[in-house]
C-alpha cells in the first residue's frame, strides 16, 4: 500500500486534513512540528506539508509527488510547479471531492487498476458505438485498445460494466494521448474523464480502489 507523509506545521487546518485522508487508501504517517524527515519518510509516495522547504531542502529538491497547502488562496485554485508535474500547490481549504481527486492522481500508480474488460466507444455526434478493450482505470481516466481512429482532443463517450455495480457504467472523455501496443503496435488510446459526478467518482474510487 502507498504512503503518505504528512508534514505539520502547527497550523489550525491540519486536523481538518487528517479527517480527510481518512478516506485516502493508503497509509499515513504524520511529521510533528519541529521534526525533521528521515531520508526514508521524505522518500513517501506522496507528501502533504504547508512548507515545501521542510521536506527536502530547497523547494525544488523533491522529486517526488507533492502536495503544498497553502492558508488564504482560493479554494479551486491548484497551482503546478514550473518543471515539476507531480508537485502542486493548493488552498488549505480545498473541498473534501477535490482534495480525494488530487491525492489520488498524484499518488500515480496507486490510483491505476489494470482491468481487461470489453468497452464501448462511442465518438461524439456518431451513432455506432465501436468495440474494444480496457488496459487501465484510473479515477481520471482509462487506457484502452478500439478499431478506429482516435485524434487527440476527440470526445467519446466509453461505456463499461464495473463489477458490484448495478448498470453499465458510460462516461464521457478525451483522447489525451495516443501510444503504440507494446506487443503488436497497434494503436493504443489514453483518454481522461470529463465532468464526472460525485456518484459517477464514487463508483470509480470502489472499483480502482478495491482489493486486487
Amino acid at each position: 500500500m502507498k504512503r503518505i507523509l504528512l508534514v505539520e506545521d502547527g497550523r489550525p487546518f491540519w486536523p481538518r486534513i487528517r479527517d480527510l485522508l481518512r478516506k485516502v487508501n493508503a497509509v499515513v504517517e504524520e511529521l510533528p512540528p519541529g521534526a525533521a524527515a528521515t531520508p526514508a519518510q521524505a522518500a513517501a509516495d506522496l507528501v502533504i506539508t504547508g512548507d515545501a522547504g521542510r521536506v527536502a531542502g530547497p523547494a525544488g529538491r523533491r522529486r517526488g509527488p507533492l502536495l503544498v497547502l497553502e492558508k488564504g488562496r482560493a479554494p479551486e485554485l491548484v497551482t503546478p510547479r514550473e518543471g515539476a508535474e507531480h508537485q502542486v500547490t493548493a488552498s488549505s481549504s480545498i473541498d473534501e471531492r477535490s482534495f480525494l481527486t488530487l491525492t489520488s492522481r498524484l499518488l500515480g500508480v496507486s490510483e491505476r487498476r489494470h482491468f481487461r474488460a470489453v468497452i464501448g466507444v462511442k465518438r461524439a455526434r456518431h451513432a455506432h458505438v465501436h468495440m474494444g478493450a480496457s488496459r487501465e482505470f484510473s479515477l481520471t481516466g482509462l487506457s484502452f485498445s478500439v478499431p478506429a481512429d482516435l485524434a487527440v482532443g476527440e470526445r467519446v463517450v466509453v461505456s463499461f460494466y464495473v463489477p458490484g455495480a448495478r448498470q453499465r457504467v458510460s462516461l464521457e472523455s478525451e483522447v489525451a494521448r495516443v501510444f503504440p501496443d507494446p506487443e503488436d503496435g497497434a494503436p493504443c488510446y489514453g483518454a481522461r474523464f470529463v465532468g464526472l459526478s460525485a456518484a459517477e467518482e464514487d463508483v470509480l474510487r470502489r472499483f480502482v480502489w478495491a482489493e486486487r
